[in-house]
């Protein structure tokens, strides 16, 4: 049957492979982990992923930060939305007379869509 064979194949290779691969824990000591970033990075991903700010309390995301880096200072969803003004306000004044139109196009399961612009 060679509708297995390249699972059998991916296998065998993981095996060979086993106590050779470096984990996440080495990589997470030479972590580079700084507050500052933490909170940038949390604002990138609020704004390039359309996360909720309500994303840095989530305790999946709160539990894979302490175990990178267990003295994480993490912050509130309150903390990222006045980090998300300030980020907008610094990139604002950087860029003055600079307009930004997004157009959006949405359809329900009944076949009804709607276009929108920002």
């Amino acid at each position: 049957d060679t509708s297995t064979s390249n699972l059998v194949r991916h296998v065998q290779t993981c095996k060979a492979l086993v106590g050779k691969q470096p984990s996440i824990i080495a990589f997470a000591h030479g972590s580079t982990y700084s507050h500052g970033r933490l909170r940038y990075l949390l604002v990138k991903e609020v704004a390039l992923c359309a996360r909720p700010f309500a994303f840095a309390e989530d305790e999946p995301f709160r539990e894979i930060v302490r175990m990178l880096m267990p003295n994480a200072r993490l912050i509130s969803a309150n903390t990222l939305s006045k980090d998300v003004k300030e980020v907008y306000d610094i990139t604002k004044a950087a860029l003055p007379g600079r307009i930004h139109v997004v157009f959006d196009g949405w359809a329900s399961g009944g076949k009804r869509s709607s276009q929108g612009l920002n």
